[in-house]
């Protein structure tokens, strides 16, 4: 989970914060950059609640400032090095007003760079895992969460930053979308469009009631799929323009829990209409 991706309604956009107060009374226990013995116990909880808040808020910036990453352990430990960076001035500077006349020397900092860098990695490990993907997280196995109530009386649309960048031509009526490098091809009912976008950032915009993510490379809308196709151990979905499209090994148990109204039709290498290609197989 990203910092900066939406959360559920409630107390859910807190739970960064709620996640770190476990790492704060640890380190409150443990104590250190010697703070046992050299703060009493109420100082110390207080100083290490108070910088896991603080790390918190450094990771929120960071995650803002970073170029889009894969979540895991690339996009955690650089969320770490990069929030670690002021929260090495912060906690110099806090040190300094618990320990009055003690300063850190320019030749310390990068002692203390490193130990608090350790400090933020931890923090943002427990934040991270706790948090709750939402459109286009997905990790592998995961599926969207079935919609509350009262949430499929308002049909959802496709967003107008998607719509306005596709030729008039092939109306708006989104088929599926497909990746070729970097762009994404878009396929609608009156023909198709490259435009440059990313899948993820596509996924992102997209109602997850309007379709799902399917393949790494594909995205296909709900009311596209006419049925299913089965090869072996590879699932095919047979969209309403007789595409023929893979569904990836880590998103096929979720494909065969949505579209599993799909009665069984198509041939498997059926050209696709949209490009007029073969599907391409894949996970």
């Amino acid at each position: 989970m990203q910092f900066t991706q939406r959360q559920r309604p409630g107390w859910g956009k807190w739970r960064p914060f709620l996640a770190a107060i476990p790492v704060g009374l640890l380190l409150g226990f443990l104590g250190p950059f010697g703070s046992n013995p050299a703060y009493p116990t109420a100082a110390r909880y207080a100083f290490w609640l108070g910088l896991t808040v603080a790390g918190v808020v450094a990771a929120v910036a960071a995650e803002a400032v970073l170029p889009r990453l894969r979540a895991g352990a690339i996009r955690i430990g650089a969320v770490a090095l990069v929030s670690a960076l002021p929260m090495t001035f912060v906690v110099a500077w806090t040190m300094s007003l618990l320990q009055p006349g003690r300063v850190f020397a320019p030749q310390q900092l990068p002692a203390l760079f490193a130990a608090v860098a350790a400090v933020q990695l931890l923090i943002v490990y427990a934040t991270t895992t706790t948090a709750l993907p939402v459109d286009g997280a997905e990790g592998p196995g995961y599926a969207p969460a079935p919609p509350e109530p009262g949430a499929g009386a308002m049909p959802a649309a496709f967003p107008s930053a998607l719509l306005s960048r596709l030729p008039a031509g092939i109306g708006s009526d989104i088929i599926a979308l497909e990746t070729e490098d970097h762009y994404l091809r878009v396929h609608a009912a009156g023909g198709s469009a490259l435009i440059l976008m990313r899948m993820a950032d596509a996924v992102a915009l997209l109602d997850p009631r309007l379709g799902a993510q399917v393949h790494r490379r594909w995205w296909v809308a709900e009311g596209a799929v006419a049925g299913v196709r089965t090869e072996g151990q590879r699932l095919f979905l047979c969209l309403t323009d007789k595409s023929l499209v893979p569904v990836g090994r880590t998103f096929s148990a979720a494909a065969r829990a949505r579209f599993a109204h799909g009665r069984d039709i198509g041939k498997p290498g059926q050209a696709s209409a949209a490009g007029e290609r073969p599907s391409v197989g894949g996970a």
